[in-house]
């Protein structure tokens, strides 16, 4: 059942269009929780995430009434089983089980049912392409009739079919891809990514080993590559030109197979297909097509590439600003910078009395301050990029009038695990060369988390006996104060209020700072007094 909670959730959250989420924090939250794999970690987990869900145990005479998508609880003869259930046309079908059968009828699975149930508010569907009459769609229209006509105009041959058809395939693959590397959360790619056992499109696509210019990735590559093939045949038919991007696809195909294989150590089932299809293509144009080039031909390449990438890259950048900028709006309306409410949830946070120094831990900034800060990170949690950003801006602003420590919650169970090993580098790092080099260390973690690059790049840990003590005080410590999630704060005994994200931390970590200048000063004077 463990291997199978975190694909109950995406699952779960997919079916219902939920996309608002990072699938490796979803997977890191889920595993942190003290009562994982259970209900309680599902829903704190959705709660992280600001998602809104309810759960609750019902008649199973409600059966009818419940969502068509939700999360419950089945009898199986290994014990009780968390599934995915999707309820359509009187039929109930159970995703991510054990059982041999999971497509039943309401009878045979009200006798297994454990009638507690976990649902999500579905999010409205948004189309691309809007049902009201629009200059756009008519466009479109156009635009897709027009080539259909082009390609029928045509002479075609059994093997500039199949190349067509290839280069179509892979355009799509590729389209999938770029959406994946956008973070726009797609059902189709997670169904087809999880059909294939040991793979994980997400942390492969996302990656920026192999990225051009450090601006285009295989993702994007991939469809300049098949979106040029297609508009050259349309154009310009089948011939010996298509040779040359098709040759020029070995190299770029050979390091993607390298990097999955050796550098990142994960299989993407999209790169696979994409590679497979690239493969078609090119025994195809080897074996058809001769090896004799001209200018004319060449050119028409050139051109249709160039006019086709710079549209893709143009329409590419404004998309992913509108994102940003859509973002950052929704930050905005919840008019998180009065301080008067931040005071308000500030005070309403969680208190940890226990923020006893740790020996051996890391301190950056002013190690005499009273203005305190305690970090809880992980280095596998994406989310502590930003918590991890805000603190270095905190600490060059502010950093002879405050402290932030630095505290790991890691695995102890296993040695040998990444975040483990990562955290036990950075105290060596820390230690040997001080807390500048260990900000530098941790800053290029978080700038591509790819384990082997890293340690290249920093090499292993020493395994120190007394860090490896310091993190099992640090993970005890987190235990006690039933801190989970990581990245938390703690600001002078308060945890940071979970409604704020870190993009406000700094503003109101000056605002604190200030008030408790303030109230030292008071101190001071009444002292004196």
């Amino acid at each position: 059942m463990e291997n199978n909670i975190e694909n109950i959730v995406e699952h779960l959250l997919l079916r219902n269009r939920i996309r608002n989420y990072n699938k490796k924090d979803l997977k890191l939250q889920l595993r942190v929780h003290p009562n994982f794999p259970s209900f309680q970690s599902i829903t704190d987990t959705l709660d992280y995430f600001n998602i809104d869900n309810v759960a609750v145990e019902v008649p199973k005479s409600s059966l009818e009434q419940l969502p068509q998508d939700f999360v419950s609880i089945i009898h199986t003869d290994n014990g009780d089983e968390i599934v995915s259930v999707n309820k359509k046309n009187n039929r109930i079908t159970l995703e991510n089980t054990t059982l041999k059968s999971n497509v039943l009828d309401y009878s045979n699975f009200s006798s297994i049912w454990v009638p507690k149930v976990i649902a999500v508010e579905k999010e409205a569907k948004s189309s691309i392409i809007s049902k009201k009459p629009s200059l756009f769609n008519l466009l479109l229209l156009i635009t897709v009739a027009s080539f259909i006509t082009i390609f029928i105009g045509k002479t075609h041959s059994i093997p500039s079919i199949s190349f067509f058809l290839l280069s179509i395939t892979g355009l799509i693959l590729s389209f999938f891809a770029v959406q994946e590397s956008l973070g726009i959360q797609s059902q189709t790619v997670h169904q087809f990514c999880s059909s294939v056992g040991n793979t994980n499109c997400g942390d492969v696509i996302n990656s920026t080993q192999g990225k051009l210019f450090n601006t285009i990735s295989l993702a994007d590559m991939g469809l300049l590559f098949f979106g040029s093939l297609v508009l050259f045949q349309l154009f310009f038919g089948f011939n010996s030109t298509l040779l040359i991007p098709t040759l020029i696809s070995i190299p770029v195909t050979l390091y993607s197979i390298y990097s999955q294989a050796f550098v990142l150590k994960k299989w993407c089932a999209l790169c696979i297909a994409t590679i497979l299809t690239t493969a078609g293509i090119l025994a195809i144009a080897m074996t058809t097509l001769p090896f004799q080039f001209s200018y004319s031909g060449i050119y028409n390449l050139l051109a249709i590439s160039s006019l086709f990438g710079t549209f893709y890259i143009f329409s590419r950048e404004k998309i992913a600003e509108n994102k940003k900028a859509k973002s950052e709006n929704i930050d905005l309306t919840k008019f998180k910078r009065d301080e008067e409410i931040f005071e308000y949830f500030f005070k309403q946070s969680k208190v940890i009395e226990d923020t006893t120094k740790i020996s051996n831990e890391i301190i950056l900034g002013n190690p005499g301050s009273k203005f305190k800060i305690i970090t809880l990170t992980n280095p596998m949690c994406g989310y502590c990029k930003e918590a991890f950003e805000a603190y270095a801006r905190v600490l060059k602003a502010h950093g002879e009038h405050l402290q932030v420590t630095i505290r790991f919650k890691v695995s102890q169970d296993s040695p040998e695990d990444q975040a483990r090993q990562i955290s036990l580098r950075l105290a060596e790092i820390y230690h040997e060369n001080g807390a500048e080099a260990f900000i530098k260390a941790y800053s290029d973690w978080f700038k591509d988390r790819t384990y082997t690059a890293w340690i290249k790049k920093y090499s292993t840990s020493i395994n120190n006996p007394d860090h490896i003590r310091v993190l099992k005080k640090q993970a005890a410590w987190a235990e006690t104060n039933d801190l989970f999630y990581t990245p938390a704060s703690i600001i002078n005994h308060t945890v940071y209020p979970t409604k704020y994200t870190y993009k406000e931390f700094f503003h109101f970590i000056s605002a604190l700072k200030e008030e408790h200048r303030l109230v030292k000063l008071t101190e001071e004077n009444l002292v004196e007094v």
